[in-house]
């Protein structure tokens, strides 16, 4: 704020008048031996009459800004839907499960709530804005960003109108900003890389999940069941592991549903091509994978550009 403006600030929040207010910053100023500008002394007076004038900043993300990784993080955004509450017992330990999915004017994300967090969901409904505080994000199995809540995570209702987005989700683009050009000796977990490389070899099979969410489903007593959606006939889809070659490495690599097949129709063994996607850890393994999301042919003039 400007200085005339903090001035009036303080004389309409307090009984002082303008004269007292000026006195008093002028005060300040020699009590600090000019360390401090009218301004500045004005902010402090302030706080003294028990006023906060500094500006708030938004914290608040945009649902296309979030990736993978993020902690402490705010969002703004209406609920679509509000899935069943889905309890489950693992290594003999009872829990709990739920997720909401919500949007802005630019995307679309689903917030996971696990066991005592689910009560936070108990006075909302489908159509409220809602206020995320407190989230991190992690990957989910295709590498997409999703919000978990944690231990100091809050949902508040949000007074604000927010019309959510009409197109497609686009996630294949989503970390467009983000990727990099790089070697596969070069890569490290969590990059986002593009390889101009070649599959050099591949192994396939095939995973179940639910045809309603897409989530993983898991085989309880003979049947397929989905944490929010119980049992369902399994929808099939392509799973495919190999590696990638650049010249500077070979390097492991997995690839799901429409771009595992992509390659695997394509017959895309021992043919250079672009890959997209982001750097793990595989589990089991212990060693890092590339998720590939995207496979795209190369375009010449670009390639050119990148040598000059």
């Amino acid at each position: 704020m400007e200085l005339e403006e903090l001035k009036n600030k303080i004389v309409n929040e307090t009984d002082l008048s303008k004269e007292d207010v000026e006195k008093k910053i002028e005060e300040k100023v020699l009590e600090l031996s000019n360390l401090v500008s009218e301004e500045g002394a004005a902010y402090i007076i302030a706080k003294e009459e028990g006023l906060d004038l500094l500006e708030k900043k938004d914290r608040t993300l945009k649902i296309k800004n979030i990736i993978p990784r993020m902690k402490s993080m705010e969002i703004v955004g209406k609920i679509l839907d509000i899935s069943e509450l889905n309890e489950f017992e693992r290594k003999g330990k009872k829990g709990k499960v739920q997720h909401i999915n919500i949007g802005d004017e630019t995307g679309k994300i689903r917030v996971v709530f696990w066991n005592d967090k689910t009560d936070l969901l108990k006075d909302f409904k489908e159509g409220e804005t809602v206020r995320v505080k407190n989230g991190f994000t992690k990957a989910n199995t295709f590498g997409m960003p999703e919000i978990h809540m944690g231990r100091s995570s809050t949902l508040d209702k949000e007074d604000k109108e927010i019309k959510v987005t009409e197109e497609k989700e686009k996630p294949k683009e989503m970390y467009k900003s983000l990727v990099e050009r790089k070697n596969l000796k070069d890569l490290k977990e969590n990059d986002f890389p593009e390889i101009r490389g070649a599959v050099v070899s591949t192994s396939e099979k095939e995973f179940v999940t639910c045809p309603q969410c897409g989530a993983k489903l898991e085989e309880i007593n003979g049947s397929q069941v989905c944490k929010d959606h119980g049992k369902v006939e399994p929808k099939k889809n392509l799973i495919l592991r190999g590696y990638l070659d650049d010249g500077t490495s070979a390097f492991r690599f997995v690839s799901f549903r429409e771009t595992a097949e992509k390659i695997k129709n394509e017959n895309l063994v021992g043919k250079e091509r672009l890959f997209m996607g982001r750097v793990k850890k595989n589990e089991y393994f212990g060693d890092l994978e590339m998720i590939v999301n995207q496979v795209k042919e190369m375009n010449v003039e670009e390639e050119i550009e990148k040598l000059k």
